[in-house]
């Protein structure tokens, strides 16, 4: 492969990386890029598919705005969470923060460095993120710091929070993150 065609799919893979999580990257063409429009199809944001499935019926569905932070661990279960994302052990709830207090249960991996958050936040705070992301039948929020990403969906009456702690994030906590939110969106009123 020619110098050029490796500096052309160097610039590609660093814009993936600069540009935060975007899911669905695909990988560059064989030949040199052509002009050509973009369908509506192709450019609305993807989500991964989750590995596992969860159904809940709807009348056993909660409202995240009641549940106490607790109960927000009470969500996902440690093995579902280890299949989605990475091994980690019980949740632990916490209440951060005042006026209004932020209730979560934060998820530690067994081994390294990181977390899984699963918190609420008041309503209206779904586009708190900078990408907008498709998790299923809810659209949401997404955005990626230097040591985690955070995903935001609106629910009934608040804002569904996860965020997948690294020591350093990549594309790979944002598909997580993405994941868990569907998982725990089952469980929700919406």
């Amino acid at each position: 492969m020619s110098v050029r065609r490796w500096g052309w799919l160097f610039g590609v893979a660093l814009l993936g990386m600069v540009s935060g999580c975007t899911p669905g990257a695909q990988a560059p063409p064989a030949a040199a890029p052509t002009t050509r429009t973009s369908t509506a199809e192709e450019s609305a944001p993807e989500s991964p598919a989750p590995s596992i499935t969860r159904k809940v019926p709807p009348e056993q569905r909660k409202k995240l705005a009641e549940l106490p932070a607790d109960q927000l661990c009470g969500l996902v279960d440690p093995g579902e969470l280890s299949a989605l994302a990475f091994p980690v052990d019980a949740g632990k709830s916490r209440e951060i923060g005042f006026d209004p207090q932020v209730r979560g249960c934060s998820f530690e991996a067994r081994n390294g460095k990181r977390s899984v958050l699963i918190g609420a936040q008041p309503e209206g705070f779904a586009m708190l993120g900078r990408d907008e992301v498709n998790l299923g039948t809810v659209r949401g929020t997404q955005t990626m710091h230097a040591s985690d990403c955070t995903v935001f969906a609106g629910v009934a009456g608040a804002t569904l929070q996860i965020s997948v702690t690294a020591g350093e994030a990549d594309t790979d906590q944002c598909a997580k993150a993405q994941l868990v939110t569907q998982y725990v969106l089952a469980a929700l009123v919406v």
